[in-house]
C-alpha cells in the first residue's frame, strides 16, 4: 500500500531458473535476437537485487521485493518464458513441453506466495491447435490466464480462425488472454526489419506490435466472434491508444458496409466491453490517455526486474508524475486495484490502512 491506496502490479515478471526447462531446449541454438547494444542488467542496477538473484527469484524474495516498492499483489510473466516456446527449431510437442514445464513451476511458484501472487502461462503459438491443450492445463493449474505475443509467430495472425478454439475456451473459462510483446523474439518483429540498434528496434517493437494485436481483435473479428473474452495489451504504454481506436473506428465509418461488415460495433467498443491496456511508471501520456479511455480499462504494471524498471521507486514515481498531472486518487485507485482485480478475475485481498 502507498498513500492509502492498494497496488496491484498487473504485469510483473520472474526471472525462471533455466533448470526448470531440463534438456528441453535444442543444443547449439541461439535463444534471442537482439542486439550487441541491449541493456540487459535488471532494474539497471542488479546489484539492488542481490537477495533475489542470490535467492532465485524465490516467491519469499519476491514479495520482499514488492513490500520496497509497496506493491500488495502481482500478476507476474515469465523472462525467457516470452521466447523460448517460439523457437523455430522446435516442434509441436518440444513447444509444448516447454510451455507445460514452465507453466507447472508458475503456479507452484505463485501459490506459494501467500495469496499475494498471481502468474499467467504461456502457449505454444506456432501450433493453435496445441495451444487450446496447454491452455487447459494451465488453467487447470490455477494460472489466471494465458499469453499470446503480438509478433506474427508462424503461420497464424491472432485473427485467425485457427485460434478461435483457444479464444473460447479462455473465455469459457472466465480467464484472461494477455497480448505482451518482448524484444528479441526470433521471428517477425517491426522495427527488426530495417533498423539494427537496440534503442531503434525496442522503440518500435513493444507499442506498433501492439497496434497490429488490436487490428486483430478490433477490428478482425475476435472480439465480435468472443464477446465475453477479456484482454490485455500490455508493456506498450497508453500514448499510441487513443489514436489507435479513433483510426481504427473512422474505418469502420468508412467500410462498414463492404470489409468491415461483420462488426456489429465499432473497434472502441469492442475495447471499453472487453479490453485493457496497461501503463507504467514512465508513461508520461497516462492522464491525456485517461481523458479519452475510462480507468476501467487501465492497469498500472512496474515491468519488475526487468532492466527499464524502476526499483524501488516504481509506485511513488508514478503516483508522483500522476498527481502531478491531474490524476485523482479515486482514479488511481481505478487503475492500481479495482479495475486489474477485476480484470483478472483474482482472489487478492485489498489490504486495509494501519
Amino acid at each position: 500500500m502507498r498513500d492509502g491506496l492498494p497496488i496491484l502490479d498487473a504485469d510483473a515478471h520472474v526471472v525462471e531458473p533455466i533448470d526448470i526447462f531440463g534438456g528441453l531446449l535444442p543444443a547449439g541454438v541461439p535463444v534471442m535476437d537482439l542486439p550487441t547494444t541491449t541493456p540487459m542488467v535488471m532494474c539497471g542496477d542488479t546489484s539492488k537485487l542481490a537477495a533475489q538473484v542470490e535467492a532465485r527469484f524465490s516467491s519469499a524474495s519476491y514479495l520482499d521485493a514488492m513490500d520496497a516498492q509497496g506493491i500488495d499483489a502481482a500478476v507476474v510473466y515469465p523472462s525467457l518464458g516470452l521466447f523460448l516456446p517460439h523457437l523455430p527449431e522446435l516442434d509441436r510437442e518440444n513447444a509444448a513441453d516447454i510451455c507445460r514445464a514452465y507453466n507447472t513451476w508458475a503456479a507452484g511458484w505463485s501459490a506459494a506466495g501467500g495469496g499475494r501472487l498471481g502468474a499467467v502461462g504461456i502457449l505454444p503459438q506456432r501450433y493453435p491447435t496445441m495451444c487450446v491443450q496447454i491452455a487447459r492445463e494451465a488453467m487447470d493449474l490455477g494460472l489466471l490466464g494465458v499469453l499470446l505475443r503480438p509478433n506474427l509467430i508462424g503461420e497464424h495472425s491472432l485473427d485467425d480462425h485457427a485460434f478461435d478454439h483457444l479464444y473460447a475456451e479462455v473465455a469459457a473459462r472466465g480467464r484472461v488472454l494477455a497480448i505482451h510483446e518482448g524484444l528479441g523474439v526470433r521471428g517477425p518483429t517491426i522495427g527488426s526489419d530495417r533498423f539494427t540498434s537496440f534503442s531503434a528496434r525496442h522503440a518500435c517493437s513493444h507499442p506498433l506490435e501492439q497496434m497490429t494485436a488490436a487490428v486483430a481483435f478490433l477490428v478482425g473479428g475476435v472480439c465480435e466472434r468472443h464477446p465475453t473474452l477479456r484482454v490485455a495489451f500490455l508493456e506498450s504504454g497508453t500514448g499510441w491508444l487513443p489514436y489507435w481506436l479513433s483510426r481504427l473506428d473512422e474505418h469502420r465509418e468508412w467500410m462498414g458496409g463492404s470489409e468491415l461488415a461483420h462488426l456489429s460495433l465499432d473497434p472502441s467498443e469492442y475495447f471499453a466491453r472487453q479490453c485493457v491496456i496497461s501503463t507504467d511508471p514512465e508513461d508520461h501520456l497516462v492522464a491525456t490517455s485517461l481523458s479519452h479511455v475510462p480507468a476501467a480499462n487501465v492497469v498500472w504494471a512496474s515491468d519488475f526486474p526487468h532492466p527499464d524498471a524502476l526499483f524501488p521507486d516504481a509506485v511513488d514515481a508514478f503516483l508522483t508524475r500522476a498527481r502531478k498531472d491531474g490524476v485523482g486518487d479515486d482514479t488511481l485507485r481505478a487503475l492500481m486495484w479495482d479495475t486489474p482485480t477485476a480484470f483478472y478475475g483474482a482472489p487478492f485481498t485489498a489490504p486495509t490502512a494501519a
